[in-house]
């Protein structure tokens, strides 16, 4: 029998420097040249001839013109492991995405929950925004409060389970900033349009840095795409 080589174990990235939320590459499929095959396609020009300079200006105009569909023809699947309330800002984006996530019906929640590293003051005039912190906040207070609150929670969890009362009950008492995991799947269109709207400054601050990361994994599989959209971005 021919013995394997061990696969490489997915590209992990951190986005809030903490041990528990996480985005890993988990596979895709395609690349740039998918891209441009699909969209040859209509004219019986599709090939498996290299990336050419051609193919780049072709992707290109695909972007700045808005013709999306070549750029459904591939997948990248993420495990992402992120705080409740980020994952229902992701979940939102469903047009060409996929989910499943951890069910805590199955299984018992695990004390994973999010911790700011500082907490930041409501916008004046954005009634869904933050600003960073003058001054005028009692970090350690808010702290304390966050810490007190989800330990209550978790601790009443925990008090449920113990009585005998069914996971799918017992959950209820969980705070938004407990972790929880999902596979999710999207198309090459889908992601730009998921970056484009949350990683924006006007995103919420931990959202912003898991459409980082999933970017910052995603950009080397299909690069002149990204360079593309850039381009057109910055103009």
């Amino acid at each position: 029998m021919t013995q394997t080589e061990p696969s490489t174990p997915p590209a992990v990235l951190f986005p809030l420097g903490d041990p528990f939320g996480s985005v890993a590459l988990v596979q895709h499929v395609g690349d740039d040249k998918m891209i441009v095959n699909a969209a040859r396609v209509s004219f019986g020009g599709d090939n498996d001839a290299p990336l050419t300079s051609r193919d780049e200006k072709l992707i290109g105009y695909l972007l700045k013109n808005q013709h999306g569909s070549p750029f459904e023809h591939n997948l990248i699947t993420f495990k992402v492991v992120c705080p409740i309330f980020v994952d229902r800002q992701m979940v939102r984006h469903r047009v060409g995405v996929s989910k499943n996530e951890v069910s805590g019906r199955y299984v018992e929640v695990q004390e994973r929950l999010y911790t700011p590293t500082s907490f930041r003051r409501q916008a004046p005039s954005n009634r869904q925004a933050s600003v960073q912190d003058d001054g005028s906040l009692d970090q350690q207070a808010a702290a304390a409060a966050w810490e007190s609150a989800w330990q209550a929670s978790y601790g009443a969890y925990q008090q449920l389970l113990s009585l005998g009362v069914t996971r799918e009950q017992a959950r209820g008492v969980l705070p938004q900033a407990m972790y929880t995991e999902s596979y999710y799947t999207f198309n090459v269109r889908s992601l730009l349009h998921f970056i484009g709207l949350r990683d924006h400054a006007g995103a919420q601050y931990e959202t912003q840095q898991y459409a980082r990361a999933m970017r910052q994994l995603a950009e080397p599989l299909f690069p002149v795409t990204f360079a593309a959209w850039d381009a057109l971005e910055q103009h």
